[in-house]
């Protein structure tokens, strides 16, 4: 697979697991809710704040990170979300995050949805 290809599907899959977030987390919102069109609009801002800053962020949150067991970067991951969050807003898109607490279990339910749709995808032959 190409490198678009996998940067497209990564952000498909970001959408679909924002999807479920906004769906199960009081206080993280995307409006319009029913266009599926601001979901991926604003799957391609995390994506790429994830890109940009969450090695930064992962990388001088190592020690940390393996002290609690890799539980500080389920932190670290809450607080790339509310920067998308914020950046989104900046940027005229829908995503709201409504504090660190809604932050912290839409990266949980983020972590958790993105790695099952990837054994899908990976099943089915779309992702390696």
């Amino acid at each position: 697979m190409t490198g678009l290809i996998r940067f497209a599907l990564n952000i498909v899959v970001t959408a679909i697991a924002l999807f479920f977030v906004t769906r199960i987390v009081p206080g993280v919102t995307v409006t319009p809710a029913e266009d599926p069109w601001a979901f991926i609009y604003v799957a391609a801002v995390f994506v790429l704040v994830n890109a940009f800053l969450g090695p930064i962020l992962h990388g001088l949150g190592a020690p940390v990170t393996v002290l609690t067991l890799g539980l500080f970067a389920l932190v670290i991951n809450a607080v790339l979300l509310m920067v998308a969050g914020w950046l989104s807003g900046v940027l005229g898109l829908g995503l709201s995050v409504d504090g660190f607490g809604p932050a912290l279990i839409g990266a949980l339910i983020m972590a958790v949805a993105t790695w099952v749709i990837n054994l899908v995808l990976g099943a089915v032959g779309l992702r390696r």
